[in-house]
């Protein structure tokens, strides 16, 4: 089997570093409550390539894994209880105006229904009616994923389909990425500079925090050393993700709850 990712360099990072980077900046892309807006400005457009970068990795697990429907059941199942967990803190602990959003505070919901549109597209049925309709369901998925208030799906999905179509062929996916860009700068940048008598910091901040979708870009130099390899720390670090995410997030919220 062809692998994924090519092995660019002998100093490209491996799956787990790529996995603990991804893991650092997500903490940086919380903390706004603690630092400066201008630093949180910096932060937020620095961490964009988190939600993507993991996605990537769900899009190359799905085309390692040896049960699909394993692959897709844990991260249901990791969606389901985060969604639980937020819901939970939301109700007995958290003050209002630090409550936590049941879908939006919630990446694997996002990440399942990318893979779902992945596997809807990529379906091996032999029967060409139901191949069609797969097809179709997931392109109805797709749309759907603009639109619906889950965590970055205006983004992730799209960046998986665009993944998987690329799939092979490094030039041909990242110039689908600077044309996904593109598209988000035309809808986003109109919108977040219609504010009078801008100057240069206000324009930071507000392409920061308006506009900011367009930096998942910043994935091609991080994906540019990462070579798809797993490294000694695969089976430790085989759940990181599942367990960080959803604990750093409650445990920001919770001190932010007490200040």
């Amino acid at each position: 089997m062809q692998q994924f990712t090519p092995n660019l360099t002998s100093k490209s990072i491996n799956r787990e570093t790529f996995k603990i980077i991804l893991m650092l900046l997500m903490v940086l892309d919380h903390i706004d409550v603690f630092i400066s807006p201008y630093l949180a400005d910096f932060f937020h457009i620095i961490t964009r390539v988190v939600a993507v970068g993991f996605a990537y990795l769900v899009v190359e697990g799905l085309h390692y894994t040896h049960s699909r429907k394993n692959y897709l059941s844990r991260l249901l199942l990791w969606g389901v209880g985060m969604s639980v967990g937020n819901w939970l803190l939301n109700l007995f602990v958290l003050r209002k105006h630090n409550v936590m959003s049941i879908l939006g505070d919630n990446i694997f919901l996002t990440l399942f229904l990318g893979a779902i549109v992945l596997i809807s597209w990529n379906n091996q049925n032999n029967n060409p009616s139901l191949k069609k309709v797969l097809k179709s369901l997931a392109i109805v998925l797709l749309i759907a994923s603009l639109i619906i208030p889950l965590e970055g799906s205006f983004v992730v999905v799209p960046f998986m389909f665009i993944t998987q179509l690329t799939y092979g062929d490094v030039k041909r996916r990242n110039r689908a990425y600077l044309i996904l860009m593109m598209v988000f700068a035309l809808i986003e940048l109109p919108m977040a500079l219609t504010i009078p008598n801008l100057n240069g910091i206000m324009i930071f901040d507000t392409i920061a925090m308006n506009a900011s979708d367009i930096f998942f870009i910043l994935i091609i130099p991080l994906l540019h050393y990462y070579n798809g390899k797993i490294g000694s720390l695969n089976q430790k670090l085989k759940y990181g993700f599942y367990l960080f995410y959803p604990l750093h997030l409650w445990v920001i919220h919770l001190i932010a709850n007490v200040l």
